[in-house]
């Protein structure tokens, strides 16, 4: 009777967890505990029906329970644990209540989730604690771990430059370039980033990497990881546990982060995480744990549950979601956003702060047993930061890590939390020892820190030689600059030096304890799993970017709208031969648009590649893979609504040859702009050479010049266009076909013309719930002029909110309230013209300098009465308060790419607003990114601001004026002049047209307004689009509409009346017009056409409806009225439309 009650009750306690969720045990394993329990006691709690094992709350049921579990197979023992069902209430109540056996591998998000947040109630002391238990349970047995020395003697790095790398890019440079290539006339300049420098970095301590901009922090860091450009000259040894870095994998032992945030904007914060572990594994995990099991079970100890199932659920391998994602985010503070994108400039995502969290965790969440971090507290409020580095000093001291951070402006508490610090400047390290003697050392050089002064501030300070001086203290002696090797000479003989002088005269003994902290192989992950890992990602991209699929299929059927049946005769093969021609140009240019995707991804690409997340090839398969069915979705989606429409052969078997040739071409057209992106990688230059590759595919296609009409020296182009093989295909499955042999084939394939259209995709918007989220609640303020006010608060306290708001660039979300400037209501036309506002992240044109920047917004927001050299004057002024005016000739370029540093971004941006002399200035984070004197800087220059103004800490966006869209309008004018003429000088005598002096004008005439409509449409069309994947879409959409009533696929005269209005409002059939009027308009001469004589300008009226010669007049002035048009719609554009979502 006893039994049967303890049945009920194990039975009633199954259906509870049930309910709650957790996570179910499969059959098999159930059956193995079911086996075990039997065996162990005489007492059976088989529950038949339920497949969770429950037990009571005493530790004699605990004992019944390990016994089961340590009677299963080894793999399962590791993935089997008895978990508390009191944690999925996420409280303490009945924790200990119920518990079952479950496969940790199973456990849910939500389960999960609970359980991390009832572990972790409050982060900083609950890690503590936390990790204090993992490190007694490996003591407990008697395990210890090995740990990783790091070594770096007589370590140098060199760089070499050309001179004419440090100006500007011109001509000039550019063929100097091109010499020097050749090494023609070249002499490479020196310049060294690390001179001689030699330290220990010791486990189990963490260590503090500080010194001013530009003294080889993140050289040093890149130098222990391994990750230096190849073309950097290194000398010196660096080791690891005494072994040399080309004996191991240091990317993989050590884990580098860089100071630039690259996520793929479209993966939430949990996904990236994530992926991160999935692709980084578990190490060296699950040998530890089950060395840690098998010495308990010899030794009869039973772990404490949470531990044990923390321990299990860590390390499992191959898991998409696993229980470390879960701990990353709790001791991050992401737990609160882990469901958003990461997001970019244009898309609404995660904060500045947040995403440097996010960098942190994609490294952290692997098994590395060095961390070297670069700048992980920009952007993050002081408590975050200090919450975050209390975690990382836990871990270091309990799991012996080797942790070395750089930071630039370290809070007193902040620097409290490291036991060691490097001090560098100008290439050098100045001190390298335990933080607690540092301040002794540099008194002992004469410079005392004051009493109310940080030790980190005083410490970027005494360094340099223009701030030194004010922490002299030696009355007695007269103050003389120290340099930094004076400071390098005199920590030799510096205890603290002394000591590291004669651990590094020591060598490190290796042993196979120590080998085992090394990675020795490339990637944590089997082939077939990090292929699966890989097309996961993918395919989430595509569900997430699934709306872009639907726009494309509802542009396939739009233009399938346009065709029409066509009859089988000589005038209407040529018909035939331009739509086939027609759908392959389509197909081709369907590609375009992977160019900016691709593009916009292959950042974090390379750097996961870099450090061993995957390879290439894992990549890129799936990414070929994936696209299988969405070609073959649109080749045979314009098959099936144009193949019968026009009236091709009915044959089915000539339909799928049709349908098959339009998916392997879509297949290279995908491909293909995937590799151009992938070689050339800089946006501008492989969009140029992905038009001028469309350019070639169509001259060497075989229809616009047919392949007996190419010169001899150019056939080989041919043979080697896809395009040209699937003109040959798709032409041959058509005009082979029995209607056809009725009809003198050789006459009609004389005559080919057509263009391609483009298909356009829409990037998809994730979803949000109409639920309204409150984000500043009844903000009541005055803020005075002439008073500097700094906002202050945790991350995502709102603040950046309450600047967007109080700028009037908050462009989403419902606004209430009342916001008044002098008490009068706030007029936003007035009020952006007297206000600047300096966006957290940093958005500049990289193609200029920063002179040039500083001029541009200096020459566009200075009042006109303001004369020339006054402005220069005040560029000048700013230039040198922002300590810029030594990098002004400096290209600014692209972030973590090329250009000027990350700090140098952010006095640009400051600078960029100071020259426009605003009398209000909202500041988002300005020292974010900035050392303790750089920041200093800053906040000098804002107190001696005079003119009264108030400043905030918001971001930025700044509608442009009416100079601003002129000028980018016009500047585009000479440019387009000259390839006009140049393309005349070219193409002219190579076509053969009729050389006079008239005709010659006319060309260069219609081509350079030709040029000009498509310049200002792209202007347009970008101005119309809220990103350039958009825009490429929607570009190609409106070439496939020019091209297809341009007239030549189709002329004017045999398109429907109803699509007549499209003929005649399209730019291209226009210039088509005034380029063959103005070369064959008078010709009368006779030429054969279609097996008939007919003279040259009776056909071009019969057949193309295009009238005499004298109406070249009308034509000029309508071509010349494009431009106007697209560029009045450009300037319309970018006043109104602001497509930041704030």
């Amino acid at each position: 009777m006893e039994q049967e009650t303890d049945d009920i009750e194990m039975k009633s306690l199954g259906m509870e967890a049930g309910e709650i969720g957790g996570g179910s045990m499969s059959s098999t394993l159930q059956h193995h505990i079911a086996q075990s329990s039997r065996a162990t006691t005489t007492t059976s709690h088989s529950s038949p029906t339920s497949d969770i094992w429950l037990f009571g709350e005493h530790d004699k049921e605990d004992e019944k329970a390990w016994a089961a579990i340590e009677k299963l197979p080894s793999l399962k023992r590791l993935r089997t644990c008895l978990f508390d069902c009191g944690n999925l209430h996420g409280t303490n109540e009945n924790k200990g209540e119920t518990r079952s056996v479950v496969d940790v591998a199973e456990l849910g998000a939500v389960e999960r989730r609970l359980f991390i947040n009832n572990l972790l109630q409050k982060v900083e002391d609950d890690n503590q604690r936390l990790l204090q238990k993992l490190k007694e349970r490996k003591d407990r047995v008697g395990l210890e771990l090995p740990t990783v020395e790091v070594r770096y003697k007589n370590l140098c790095v060199e760089a070499e430059y050309l001179p004419h790398e440090e100006s500007p890019p011109t001509l000039w440079n550019a063929l100097k370039g091109i010499f020097s290539v050749i090494r023609i006339g070249s002499h490479a300049n020196k310049i060294k980033l690390l001179r001689d420098v030699q330290g220990i970095i010791k486990p189990s301590r963490m260590t503090l990497l500080l010194g001013p901009r530009g003294c080889g922090k993140t050289t040093l860091l890149q130098a222990i990881a391994g990750k230096l450009d190849q073309i950097l000259k290194v000398t010196g040894d660096i080791s690891y546990n005494g072994y040399k870095l080309n004996e191991f994998l240091p990317q993989k032992t050590s884990c580098y982060m860089s100071q630039y945030d690259m996520h793929i904007s479209e993966m939430t914060v949990r996904e990236t995480l994530d992926f991160s572990a999935c692709c980084q594994g578990i190490g060296n995990g699950s040998e530890i744990l089950m060395e840690i099991i098998r010495r308990e079970k010899r030794a009869g100890i039973i772990p404490e549950r949470d531990i044990d199932t923390y321990m299990k659920a860590a390390t499992i391998e191959g898991l998409n979601k696993t229980l470390r994602t879960d701990y990353t985010l709790k001791i991050l503070g992401l737990d609160n956003c882990a469901d958003i994108i990461a997001g970019d400039a244009m898309r609404t995502g995660i904060s500045g702060g947040q995403k440097r969290r996010l960098t942190t965790g994609e490294m952290i969440i692997g098994p590395s047993k060095v961390l070297l971090m670069d700048e992980i507290s920009t952007g993050l409020d002081s408590a975050t930061t200090f919450q975050i580095l209390t975690c990382f000093q836990q871990w270091t001291h309990t799991t012996g890590s080797t942790i070395v951070l750089s930071l630039l402006q370290p809070e007193p508490e902040v620097f409290d939390l490291f036991d060691d610090i490097i001090l560098m400047a100008e290439g050098k390290i100045a001190y390298q020892g335990p933080c607690d003697c540092v301040v002794e050392f540099f008194e002992h050089c004469g410079f005392r820190c004051p009493p109310r002064k940080g030790i980190a501030d005083f410490l970027q300070e005494v360094v340099s030689r223009k701030d030194q001086g004010q922490y002299w203290y030696p009355t007695n002696q007269t103050y003389t600059c120290v340099s930094v090797e004076d400071f390098e000479m005199t920590f030799k003989k510096f205890h603290v030096g002394q000591k590291l002088d004669e651990q590094l005269s020591q060598d490190f003994i290796r042993s196979d304890f120590h080998k085992k902290a090394l990675s020795f192989n490339i990637y944590s992950l089997r082939k077939w799993e990090l292929l699966k890992a890989c097309t996961a990602r993918e395919w989430l991209l595509m569900r997430r970017n699934s709306f872009v699929y639907v726009v494309r299929s509802v542009q396939v059927s739009v233009t399938f709208v346009h065709v029409l049946k066509m009859d089988i005769d000589v005038d209407r093969a040529n018909y035939f031969m331009g739509s086939l021609f027609f759908a392959l140009m389509r197909i081709t240019t369907n590609g375009i648009p992977k160019l900016a995707m691709t593009l916009s991804r292959l950042p974090v690409f390379y750097k996961q590649r870099d450090i061993y997340f995957y390879p290439a090839w894992a990549y890129s398969i799936p990414a070929a893979i994936l696209k299988i069915p969405y070609s073959f979705v649109d080749a045979f989606l314009w098959t099936a609504l144009t193949y019968y429409v026009i009236g091709y052969s009915p044959e089915p078997e000539r339909f799928f040859r049709q349908f098959f040739i339009l998916f392997l071409l879509h297949q290279v057209s995908i491909s293909w702009f995937r590799l151009v992106a992938s070689v050339f990688r800089n946006p501008s230059v492989a969009v140029s050479y992905a038009l001028f590759s469309i350019a070639v595919m169509f001259y060497f296609g075989g229809f616009l010049i047919p392949q007996p009409s190419l010169p001899t020296w150019l056939k080989w182009g041919f043979w080697v266009s896809p395009l040209a093989y699937a003109e040959i295909g798709a032409s041959v499955n058509e005009f082979l076909a029995p209607r056809w042999q009725k009809v003198r084939l050789k006459s009609l394939m004389k005559s080919t013309h057509q263009m391609p259209p483009y298909i356009f995709q829409k990037k998809g918007e994730p979803g949000f719930e109409t639920e309204r989220l409150q984000l500043l609640k009844d903000v009541t303020g005055t803020f005075r002029a002439g008073v500097l006010t700094a906002l202050m608060g945790a991350s995502g306290a709102g603040k950046t909110t309450l600047m967007d708001v109080l700028s009037g660039r908050k462009t989403c979300g419902i606004i209430e309230g009342d916001i008044r400037i002098g008490g009068y209501p706030k007029v936003q036309d007035t009020y952006v013209r007297i206000s600047g506002y300096c966006e957290q992240s940093d958005i500049h044109s990289p193609q200029i300098t920063i002179l040039e920047s500083l001029t541009y917004s200096a020459w566009l927001c200075l009042p006109p009465e303001i004369d020339r050299n006054t402005k220069s004057e005040f560029v000048q002024e700013v230039l040198q308060m922002m300590e810029l005016d030594s990098l002004k000739d400096a290209i600014v370029g692209f972030p973590g790419v090329s250009g000027i540093s990350n700090e140098q971004w952010k006095r640009l941006t400051i600078a960029v607003e100071l020259v426009s002399n605003p009398s209000i200035l909202f500041m988002d984070e300005p020292t974010t990114g900035l050392d303790a004197r750089a920041a200093a800087i800053i906040m000098q220059i804002m107190l001696m601001k005079r003119g009264g103004q108030i400043i905030f800490l918001g971001e930025l966006g700044k509608h442009s004026s009416k100079l601003i869209e002129y000028f980018e309008m016009t500047i585009e004018i000479p440019y387009v002049f000259l390839q006009a003429v140049l393309f005349v000088i070219i193409t002219y005598p190579a076509i053969g047209f009729y050389w006079a002096i008239n005709k010659v004008i006319w060309n260069v005439y219609i081509m350079f307004f030709s040029m000009l409509y498509f310049t200002y449409l792209g202007m347009l069309l970008v101005a119309l689009t809220p990103n350039v994947q958009v825009a490429s879409i929607l570009a190609s959409f409106c070439y496939t509409m020019m091209a297809l009533f341009s007239g030549f696929l189709m002329p004017g005269p045999s398109i429907p009346k109803w699509w007549a209005w499209c003929y005649w409002i399209c730019p291209t059939a226009w210039s088509l017009q005034g380029l063959l009027t103005s070369q064959y308009g008078d010709i009368e001469k006779e030429a054969t056409i279609f097996g008939e004589q007919k003279a040259i300008n009776a056909f071009l009226q019969s057949y193309y409806g295009y009238h005499n010669h004298h109406l070249l007049g009308v034509v000029a002035l309508v071509i010349s009225a494009f431009p106007l048009v697209f560029a009045t719609g450009f300037a319309y554009a970018i006043a109104k439309l602001n497509f930041q979502r704030r």
